[in-house]
């Protein structure tokens, strides 16, 4: 095909009022795809200065402790103490303890079904890697997925919703949480909470740990291995239930609309991809 063929074809043009609509369109789209993402990104990054102060840096029990107001909700600020104790891992609330990370919930490290088999793959199931949490909170989509087949050979590995995602080998202390029913590979050891309650503080919990799990890999390696057995005896702060619980039902919604989000976000470039051919 020669430049003077290409200059001879004829093509079937949209008039110019509908060639500069399109445009516009799309980039309507990828304006509210945008505009999303910065409301996740501000979402979690609110949720995760509540974890801090009351967890971290235990703002509240400073505060009471030197007669200062919280600056919470009355029903929230007595559920605080008044006084830091020393404990294995620094300074905690009065009355506050630590535990292991098998206490709060059943650790399951992940598996890969035959990848010698096709069939094993490209089902209903979501299978977590590495890749899909990166900047994803919330695992909502996958590059890939298990199918019936490649789940009956996964016994024990299903990952049920709500369950805290944490890489654990190559890159360390990515932490998500499952929507549905689910797998992950071997690079990655999950917690399934023993109570719903505890869900967003074992989350954000996991999520204060990066250095700490890329610290507690094997040899010191920039592809820290962190096993399974190492992983479940990891040191966490235990507050009392009713904080606990108070955390989850301030950031449960929070999440939701992340999520909804993030669904969101997934049709509006479904439909931008599909609108442009």
């Amino acid at each position: 095909i020669t430049g003077t063929d290409l200059m001879d074809l004829d093509l079937d043009l949209p008039d110019l009022s509908h060639q500069k609509a399109m445009p516009h369109i799309l980039g309507t789209l990828d304006d509210k795809i945008e505009l999303n993402q910065k409301m996740n990104q501000t979402l979690e990054e609110i949720a995760k200065a509540i974890f801090k102060s009351w967890f971290v840096d235990f703002d509240p029990v400073r505060a009471k402790a030197e007669g200062h107001p919280t600056g919470l909700p009355p029903e929230i600020s007595d559920l605080f103490p008044d006084e830091l104790v020393d404990s294995e891992i620094g300074e905690i609330a009065e009355g506050w303890d630590v535990t292991i990370v098998s206490e709060f919930g059943n650790v399951v490290c992940g598996k890969t079904p035959s990848t010698k088999d096709p069939d094993n793959f490209g089902g209903q199931f979501p299978f977590i890697t590495i890749p899909d949490m990166r900047d994803n909170l919330i695992s909502l989509l996958t590059e890939r997925s298990v199918s019936e087949k490649g789940a009956s050979a996964l016994k024990g590995k299903m990952l049920p919703a709500g369950s805290i995602c944490v890489s654990c080998i190559a890159t360390p202390g990515l932490v998500s949480i499952t929507t549905r029913d689910s797998f992950t590979n071997q690079q990655i050891n999950s917690i399934v909470p023993l109570s719903e309650d505890d869900r967003e503080y074992l989350l954000f919990s996991m999520m204060t740990f990066g250095d700490l799990i890329s610290s507690a890999g094997s040899g010191g390696s920039v592809f820290a291995n962190l096993s399974t057995g190492r992983f479940k005896e990891l040191h966490i702060l235990q507050a009392n239930e009713q904080i606990r619980t108070a955390f989850s039902k301030i950031i449960r919604p929070m999440l939701q609309r992340i999520e909804l989000s993030q669904e969101e976000i997934s049709t509006l470039s479904q439909l931008r991809d599909t609108l442009l051919p």
